[in-house]
């Protein structure tokens, strides 16, 4: 999978500051995401994509979907589960999906501004954002896995992720 963000997304973050906390995939529950702060952040030096964040030592790890996309590649998982083994605050199970909602605020998309632009379902491999009308975006939450592909994508910063944990 192409990266998403590169340079530009992660220049873009400087001006566009991280709204909400997005956990990362395979996450059990919020309460194992405490663990976390104990962690040395295994997950960060294992991500192939580089978008896990640990800001300090004691801080729990996040997504930045500015420097890329998750490719569900478990390799954050796997890291975890050999450190903690069965009290794992991550583990791999069938299920694909980060626990966000991402959404298009209709204010500041282009497209719904009545400007060409398919941005976000371009990025979207999960052809999850649908254009009602044929003009306006619309996230299909069955299809949408958060995987935030769409998130740096968009030139007017109009989708949103938020956590639903």
């Amino acid at each position: 999978m192409q990266r998403r963000g590169g340079v530009l997304g992660a220049f873009s973050a400087v001006f566009k500051p991280k709204v909400d906390f997005i956990p990362l995939p395979y996450v059990k529950n919020l309460h194992a995401l405490s663990q976390c702060a104990q962690c040395e952040g295994a997950c960060v030096e294992n991500c192939p994509e580089q978008i896990i964040i640990k800001a300090d030592k004691t801080s729990v790890p996040y997504l930045n979907f500015m420097i890329g996309s998750c490719t569900f590649c478990g390799e954050c998982a796997r890291a975890c589960q050999n450190l903690w083994g069965e009290y794992a605050p991550l583990e791999l199970d069938t299920h694909n999906v980060i626990a966000a909602k991402v959404s298009i605020d209709p204010l500041s998309c282009l497209a719904w501004q009545k400007t060409t632009c398919m941005s976000c379902k371009e990025a979207c491999v999960e052809n999850a954002i649908v254009f009602s009308a044929g003009l306006y975006p619309e996230v299909d939450s069955e299809r949408c896995n958060a995987c935030g592909a769409c998130y740096a994508r968009c030139p007017k910063f109009s989708i949103g992720i938020s956590n639903i944990l």
